[in-house]
């Protein structure tokens, strides 16, 4: 029989801090985040074994290891929320890059958000939460 834990005792997490992503092609996961997005590139070391590089942007760090995909499909299931400042604002610095993102939409369970997929079909979506969701 499962026992609640007492509310001093429960973790407190402070947020989604790092991702770690394979990919297909490391040099086309770089240009997604960096060009697209807008990630800064803090490592790339396309010759280590497997290849690597991480991005990141404000506290988030995502790691981009290169294998290459077998007979399952990447991203399937997968899906990242990220907090941003303006969802709005960032959704048309996306398209006047050229990149495909569905338009800002707004959801019962408290955020407004857009959503698109990287080259390896992980899913995210770029949320600016309603204040008093977040406390949820």
């Amino acid at each position: 029989m499962a026992t609640a834990l007492s509310e001093t005792n429960l973790m407190q997490i402070t947020g989604l801090e790092f991702l770690f992503l394979e990919v297909n092609n490391l040099e086309e996961s770089i240009a997604f985040y960096r060009d697209a997005l807008g990630f800064e590139v803090s490592k790339h070391s396309p010759e280590s074994e497997p290849p690597l590089a991480t991005v990141r942007a404000g506290n988030l760090k995502v790691s981009l290891a290169q294998h290459l995909e077998t007979m399952l499909k990447r991203g399937r299931g997968v899906s990242f929320f990220v907090g941003v400042n303006d969802v709005d604002d960032y959704y048309n610095q996306l398209r006047a890059k050229g990149v495909e993102v569905y338009p800002p939409a707004d959801e019962g369970w408290g955020g407004r958000f857009i959503t698109l997929q990287d080259p390896d079909k992980y899913r995210l979506f770029f949320v600016t939460w309603v204040e008093d969701a977040r406390a949820r």
